[in-house]
């Protein structure tokens, strides 16, 4: 596979020359930015019959179109690529694709601008005759947390305990040892010593905050480090955080009862993505695509739970944790609890309460569902989630919430296939709302159809459906012509 790079260099940008309307818009965000330090691919994207992606290389700051096809060394599309502020503009542009910007701005003076919740925004516009429409991308940068607080008690006799702060294949044994530095006395400084032995390479990013009696914040230092993969132990040594004088001209404040309280905020990262999710709507008319939140996240919230309580939940089902029900779909049997079921499906709770054959049977059969959609069916039920969101994953997810009365699920599930028709996938839309009754879904699809009638009904989709389903055809044309007359 070749990958072609574009190396133009940045010229003022000219923003009448791309309109909207007239591209493929590839919207990117990259979630915890500030923690990439390796460069970033995005998925690839398809136009002018050539496979493409884009690539972010966080040391500069700089983002280019990279073709993956080969035999393409002399096509060069033309477009454009800007990074976005928080309120959506554009600020950062580049009239070829190929953009630098400065790291000194987007990491440092216009922080809160560019990186909000630290979400990097990318648009890249692509000048097409065919294939226009938007490509929304979501990625989100794998980071391990821990937020913590360590106290040293006896803290005057100078003996400290390391403290084992992470211990895993990926990031290897890290463990964190408060020393001392300098002077006998009141030059001395203290720092901690962050060693690491085992692992992949990785970037560590530690922010240590000293409290007060009170639990205040008195001083705060950052820094970062690197560790390499090597089997050796390796020691990173982080800048001092206070001095011994201060500590003991403070004594009551900062050593109560002889104990110091170090506030740790400590982030561990390989700098890969481990998430990605692509939403792809692509038809002649881009216009309705406009209205659209750039942000998937603003279609499909999934705070309605606290995070902790949804990482707890999370954690019971994966470990299997003091589980009394499986579900069995074919060859997979997943352990799962009655009670939370019970409490997020009608029908669970029926099959359980109710006299039914599932009431003093530890398994239930599932047939008409595949394995992977009911682990998204109970990641929702547990954690109110959705990861994903792809078409065939939604249009099979939405099945599944309506057997077992998810509704909840059922609406969000709707809201993505309402948002995201196409020529090419309305007609599956179609048989789904027919296939369940949803008023309001067929609805939007009738009102799709009508619009782009003549690209839809020239369709092999179309022709199939016509084919396979005559009635649903004839019905919705009826339909669609009656609403005509109305208008």
């Amino acid at each position: 596979m070749i990958r072609q790079t574009f190396n133009i260099s940045l010229k003022p940008p000219s923003r009448k020359t791309f309109l909207e309307e007239e591209c493929l818009n590839i919207y990117w965000k990259i979630k915890n930015f500030s923690y990439s330090w390796k460069n970033i691919s995005s998925p690839d994207f398809t136009f002018s019959s050539k496979k493409w992606c884009l690539q972010l290389q966080p040391k500069d700051v700089v983002c280019k179109v990279i073709c993956l096809s080969p035999n393409s060394e002399n096509y060069y599309p033309r477009g454009e690529i800007s990074f976005l502020t928080c309120d959506g503009s554009q600020e950062a542009v580049s009239d070829c694709l190929y953009l630098q910007a400065s790291k000194d701005i987007i990491f440092g003076q216009r922080r809160s601008a560019f990186l909000p919740k630290d979400t990097l925004t990318v648009l890249c516009r692509i000048k097409v005759w065919n294939g226009k429409g938007k490509v929304s991308i979501r990625s989100v940068m794998g980071v391990k947390r821990s937020c913590f607080l360590w106290n040293l008690e006896k803290f005057s006799e100078g003996r400290y305990d390391k403290l084992l702060v992470e211990n895993s294949d990926q990031y290897g044994e890290v463990q964190f040892s408060l020393k001392s530095v300098g002077g006998i006395n009141s030059d001395e400084q203290f720092y901690i010593e962050i060693s690491r032995r085992g692992g992949e390479k990785c970037n560590c990013i530690l922010k240590v905050s000293v409290l007060d009696v009170d639990g205040k914040v008195l001083n705060y230092v950052s820094d970062e480090f690197i560790f390499e993969k090597e089997d050796r132990e390796q020691f990173w040594r982080f800048p001092p955080i206070i001095r011994k004088n201060k500590l003991l001209a403070c004594k009551n404040l900062l050593l109560p009862k002889d104990k110091l309280s170090l506030k740790c905020d400590f982030a561990i990262t390989l700098g890969e993505v481990s998430d990605q999710t692509v939403v792809y709507s692509l038809y002649e008319d881009v216009i309705p695509l406009l209205k659209f939140s750039e942000d998937l996240s603003m279609h499909y919230k999934e705070e309605s739970l606290p995070k902790d309580l949804k990482a707890d939940l999370k954690r019971i089902l994966d470990n299997e944790t003091l589980c009394d029900v499986s579900l069995q779909v074919g060859s997979d049997v997943i352990q799962t609890h009655k009670n939370i079921l019970s409490a997020r499906s009608p029908v669970f709770k029926a099959m359980f309460t109710k006299d039914m054959k599932e009431t003093n049977s530890k398994t239930v059969v599932i047939e008409d569902l595949d394995s992977d959609t009911v682990r998204r069916l109970l990641l929702y039920m547990y954690t109110d989630a959705i990861h994903d969101y792809q078409w065939e994953n939604i249009m099979n997810l939405y099945f599944a919430a309506d057997k077992y009365e998810v509704l909840s699920l059922k609406q969000k599930c709707s809201s993505f296939l309402k948002e995201n028709l196409s020529c090419s996938n309305v007609c599956e839309a179609l048989f789904l709302a027919d296939l369940h009754q949803d008023a309001d879904l067929k609805s939007v699809v009738n009102d799709f159809l009508s619009k782009y009638e003549s690209e839809v009904f020239a369709s092999e989709a179309w022709k199939e459906l016509e084919k396979n389903n005559s009635s649903l055809a004839c019905q919705t044309l009826r339909e669609i012509c009656a609403n005509k007359r109305l208008d």
